[in-house]
C-alpha cells in the first residue's frame, strides 16, 4: 500500500520567503496589506495561490485535492484545515502580520474509505482517501447532514448490525472499507420545555417517557445551545443523545436521571461533574469528534496506536509492558520478542502522570489466560501509578482523542471526575493548533520535531537514538521517596492489589518490576536500609511477584536521557538484558511454557 509524504519547499519559493521576511521584518508605519502566497505542489490545486489581507486578518484558501491525496498540515503557526463544500479543503492562515509563504504537507495513499449517507435520499456515496498512519483508520466527521436527525457515527452494515464506529474514530479496514451513516431521529419538540437564550434555545425541561431521547439540534428555528439545570432531573430514559449544537450542560441538568448511555460531541464547552450527579447507572460515554485533533503526532497519540496493536493481538498469547514513559523509553521489545518467541510483545507505556487505573481497565479485557502483564510503575508518580484514585483527568482524554471509541469501552461506574476532566481537556485544547488524524507519533521525536525514520517501532518502543549523558547529575530536583513509610498499605498497596486481583481472575499473570530511576534522584531518607525495607514490604504485601531488585532499578545518570527516568538507548538495551532472565525465571516458577529457555 503506497504511503508517501510530500513537503513542498522549492528553492524559488524559499527565496521568495526570505525576501518577503526580510522586507517585513519590521512592519512599516502605515502599511496595511500583507501578501500570503500558497506554495504550489503535487496533489492539490487552488484557484488563487496569492491573497492580500489586512494586517492581523485571516487568509482563507479553498483547495481541491487530487484523487488519493490528503493535506495533513501547513507550516504556519495555528493554520487550520477544515472540510469545504464539494469535498474540498479550507485552509485558514490566521492573524497575518507579515507577508509570507505557506507550504503544505500532502500525503498520498491508495487506501480509501467509502461513506454511504444511508438516509434514503439517493445521494451518492463519498470516497475519502485515507493515510494509513495507524493499524485502524480514522473516519470522517462531517460528510453528511440530515434534517431532523443527529448522526451517531458509522457502521459496517446499513442496518447498524455490523461494527459501529464513532465520528472520527478508527475503523478496522479488514472489517470493510464501506461505512454507512447511522442516524437518530430527533425526539418530538413538544416533549421539551425551552426558552430563547442569548445565542439559541435553552432546554429547561422534558416531559416524555422515551427510552432513547435524541435532543433536537434546533427548537423554534433556534439552535439548541444549553441544557439547563434540572431539565432532565429524574428522567427515566436509558440513552440521551445530545446534538453538536449544544455548548453547555448546566450543573444538575441530569441529576438522578436513569440514563446508562450518553452521546456527546467534542465541541461542547461546559459540562461539569455535577451535571450528572446521582446518575448511578451512567456507564457508557460515546464522544463523537466535531473538531479536528490537536494531539496527533504527540506521545499522547501513542496510546491509541499501542491499543490498536493490543486489540489486534487479543486472541494471541502476549506479554504486555505497562506504566508511563519510563516503559516507553526503557525496553528493547525486539530482544524480548527474540527471547520469548511464542509471546507477542506490546509496550503500553505512555505517560506516568495520568492515572493508571482507567488505562488498566482498558487493557484488562484485551488479555486472556496465560498472558503476562509486566507492571513497572514510576515511584515519582506513585499516586497515579498505584491505582490510588479512580479520577479521570485531562491527560487521559488527550490519549483518547484520536479514537474516542476507546472511551466507550470504559465503565464509567468505576470512574470519578468523568465530566470535570472532560471539560478541562476541551478547554485546554480549544486554543491549540488543529492537526490531522493522518499524523503519526512515529513521524516525530519526543519534542515534536519531524524525524527521517520512525520514532516508534511496531511494539510501541520509542526508538530514536538517545546518547548517554555526560554527567550523573539528576536533571530535575525532585528526589523520590523509597521508604516503606511513604507507601501505607491502605493508600497504595490495597488499591493496586485490587487491580492485580482482577487480572488474576482472568487468568493473567501479573509481575511487578521497578521502573528505572537516577540513583542520585532519591530522597535523603531513602537510605540503603530504608530501600531494603520498602523492597521487603512490597514483596510481602503485593499480590504479584516482584521479579527485580529495587537496587538494580537505580541507575547511573550516565544511562539516562533528558530526565531522571528515561533510559538512553544503551540503557534500554542493558535494562532489557537484565529483565529477560528475571522474567524467564518467574515464568519457569509459574510453569509457563512457550519461551526460549
Amino acid at each position: 500500500m503506497q504511503h508517501e509524504r510530500f513537503p513542498f519547499q522549492s528553492l524559488p519559493f524559499l527565496f521568495c520567503l526570505l525576501c518577503l521576511c526580510a522586507c517585513s521584518a519590521v512592519p512599516e508605519q502605515g502599511a496595511r496589506l500583507c501578501s500570503v502566497v500558497l506554495e504550489e505542489g503535487e496533489g492539490f490545486t487552488c484557484a488563487d495561490y496569492t491573497q492580500s489581507v489586512s494586517r492581523g486578518g485571516d487568509a482563507v484558501f479553498y483547495l481541491n485535492c487530487a484523487d488519493g491525496y490528503e493535506i495533513v498540515g501547513a507550516d504556519y503557526e495555528n493554520a487550520a484545515l477544515a472540510p469545504g463544500q464539494g469535498g474540498g479543503v479550507l485552509l485558514t492562515v490566521p492573524a497575518v502580520r507579515y507577508s509570507t509563504v505557506v507550504s503544505l504537507t500532502v500525503e498520498k495513499s491508495d487506501a480509501r474509505l467509502l461513506y454511504e449517507p444511508n438516509d434514503g435520499s439517493g445521494r451518492a456515496p463519498v470516497p475519502v482517501p485515507v493515510t494509513p498512519s495507524h493499524l485502524r483508520w480514522n473516519t470522517a466527521t462531517d460528510l453528511f447532514d440530515r434534517e431532523g436527525h443527529t448522526q451517531l457515527g458509522w457502521n459496517t452494515r446499513p442496518d447498524g448490525s455490523g461494527t459501529a464506529v464513532g465520528l472520527g474514530s478508527r475503523a478496522a479496514p479488514e472489517e470493510g472499507t464501506t461505512l454507512y451513516a447511522q442516524w437518530s431521529r430527533w425526539s418530538p419538540s413538544g416533549l421539551f420545555r425551552w426558552e430563547a437564550g442569548q445565542d439559541g434555545a435553552v432546554i429547561t425541561g422534558y416531559c416524555g417517557d422515551e427510552a432513547v431521547v435524541t435532543v433536537p439540534g434546533e427548537l423554534g428555528g433556534l439552535p439548541v445551545r444549553v441544557v439547563a439545570a434540572g431539565a432532565f432531573q429524574e428522567a427515566g430514559c436509558d440513552t440521551v443523545i445530545l446534538p453538536d449544537t449544544v455548548d453547555t450542560v448546566e450543573d444538575g441538568a441530569f441529576s438522578d436521571a436513569a440514563l446508562s448511555t450518553l452521546y456527546l460531541f467534542d465541541n461542547i464547552r461546559h459540562i461539569g461533574n455535577s451535571a450528572f450527579s446521582g446518575c448511578g447507572n451512567l456507564a457508557t460515554l460515546h464522544l463523537n469528534a466535531a473538531e479536528r485533533p490537536v494531539y496527533s503526532g504527540t506521545y499522547y497519540d501513542t496510546f491509541q496506536d499501542k491499543f490498536d496493536r493490543l486489540l489486534s493481538l487479543k486472541s494471541r498469547r502476549k506479554i504486555v509492558l505497562f506504566s508511563g514513559s519510563s516503559t516507553r523509553f526503557g525496553f528493547d521489545c525486539a530482544a524480548l520478542d527474540a527471547a520469548f518467541p511464542d509471546y507477542e510483545i506490546v509496550n503500553m507505556g505512555v505517560f506516568a502522570y495520568t492515572n493508571a487505573l482507567p488505562q488498566m481497565e482498558l487493557i484488562l479485557p484485551c488479555m486472556q489466560p496465560g498472558d503476562i502483564l509486566l507492571h513497572c510503575p514510576e515511584f515519582d508518580a506513585a499516586k497515579r501509578q498505584f491505582c490510588t484514585t479512580t479520577d479521570l483527568d485531562e491527560h487521559f482524554y488527550s490519549m483518547m482523542e484520536s479514537n474516542y471509541d476507546t472511551l466507550a469501552l470504559l465503565d464509567l461506574r468505576r470512574c470519578t471526575n468523568v465530566f470535570g476532566a472532560l471539560e478541562r481537556y476541551l478547554t485546554i485544547r480549544d486554543g491549540m493548533t488543529k492537526k490531522s488524524y493522518a499524523l503519526s507519533p512515529a513521524d516525530f521525536d519526543e519534542d515534536g520535531y519531524p524525524v527521517d525514520s520512525p520514532s516508534y517501532n511496531a511494539y510501541g518502543d520509542y526508538v530514536v537514538y538517545r546518547p548517554n549523558a555526560d554527567s550523573e547529575t539528576p536533571v530535575y530536583g525532585l528526589p523520590v521517596e523509597y521508604t516503606a513509610a511513604a507507601f501505607p498499605k491502605e493508600r497504595y498497596i490495597d488499591p493496586l492489589n485490587r487491580m492485580y486481583d482482577r487480572f488474576a481472575q482472568r487468568g493473567v499473570r501479573v509481575y511487578f518490576s521497578y521502573a528505572p530511576r537516577n540513583a542520585l534522584a532519591v530522597s535523603e531518607d531513602s537510605t540503603p536500609q530504608a530501600r531494603a525495607g520498602l523492597d521487603a514490604c512490597l514483596r510481602e504485601a503485593l499480590h504479584a511477584p516482584v521479579i527485580s531488585a529495587l537496587e538494580d532499578s537505580l541507575w547511573s545518570g550516565v544511562y539516562l536521557y533528558g530526565t531522571d527516568n528515561h533510559l538512553s538507548t544503551e540503557g534500554a538495551t542493558l535494562h532489557t538484558r537484565r529483565i529477560i532472565p528475571l522474567l524467564r525465571a518467574q515464568m519457569e516458577k509459574d510453569g509457563l511454557v512457550g519461551y526460549d529457555g
